[in-house]
């Protein structure tokens, strides 16, 4: 009987919450598929993550688009990364907004715990860490595994990403893949292609490596566009703060590890001072940019 009462309860909950008033992202579509996806998320390789197509609505997909022309953006180019971002949300405009706070909604954060086995998540509604990204011809991102522990709250454990692609018509000879590495690093082993309305979600861990290293060769103007949000939970003293750690591929040569390497300390320096002074992403991407890929 307590079984019946707690399942009844549990599908109340969904229609409580697939039936809300959010109607930027395609929750009822999502919700059909929750338990295979959840499987499959669970198992993937190289580390557990999905690929969601059609992820917003039409109306959260148009005002998504629309919202990216009024963003203040500012540069990310230093050695390990070419490109620009923006986590001011006063710049981004209502309709960007909206989908943000969306994405940042109980209602997504439920369906993100149903799909990733990971409860208790927590949302970056203020966007200390994350925000939006874009790049450009020859832009890039080095191989990676994301920092492990918010730049402003050192008790916040980061748990998953969320990256919402906006890209219509995303000529595949351009590059801009998005690529899973294997944990040790000795090959990628799967690539997305960032196309219109697709979302990732995937793990973030100490060796959770990805990235799009490769500089795209998209015309001049022509921009990979993303939406990229962050997923904490309470830490544990287990958990070890570590900033953004880049790593070369096999093929890269001998100076690329080094000059990586250097850069990959500048950055991990800042973001302690980031966490200690609140310093802005502003000054760490001018001071890092003495580092500057030549590729």
């Amino acid at each position: 009987m307590k079984a019946e009462t707690k399942s009844l309860k549990k599908n109340l909950l969904y229609e409580d919450l697939f039936a809300s008033e959010n109607n930027l992202i395609s929750l009822n579509t999502l919700h059909q598929s929750l338990v295979n996806d959840s499987i499959k998320y669970k198992n993937s390789d190289p580390f557990p993550h999905i690929v969601l197509d059609n992820f917003l609505s039409s109306d959260g997909a148009a005002e998504a688009m629309e919202g990216f022309c009024g963003v203040n953006w500012s540069a990310y180019k230093h050695f390990n990364e070419n490109k620009n971002g923006s986590n001011k949300k006063n710049s981004f405009g209502p309709k960007l907004s909206n989908v943000i706070d969306a994405l940042n909604s109980a209602e997504f954060l439920s369906y993100l715990s149903e799909l990733t086995g990971i409860n208790n998540l927590i949302a970056d509604t203020h966007l200390g860490s994350g925000g939006v990204h874009r790049s450009t011809r020859g832009g890039f991102l080095n191989i990676h595994a994301d920092f492990t522990v918010h730049p402003y709250k050192s008790n916040w454990h980061r748990r998953l990403n969320v990256l919402v692609y906006l890209n219509e018509e995303w000529d595949s000879t351009w590059g801009g893949e998005l690529e899973l590495w294997d944990t040790d690093m000795s090959c990628c082993v799967e690539k997305i292609s960032p196309v219109f309305n697709r979302c990732v979600v995937f793990n973030t861990n100490y060796d959770s490596y990805h990235g799009h290293p490769e500089p795209m060769t998209c015309p001049e103007g022509t921009w990979r566009k993303s939406i990229a949000l962050y997923y904490y939970t309470l830490a544990d003293e287990d958990v070890k703060t570590v900033a953004t750690n880049y790593r070369p591929r096999p093929q890269d040569i001998r100076m690329s590890r080094l000059l990586m390497y250097l850069d990959k300390k500048a950055v991990s320096v800042f973001h302690f001072l980031k966490g200690k002074f609140g310093i802005s992403d502003d000054v760490v991407t001018k001071v890092t940019s003495i580092f500057q890929k030549n590729k």
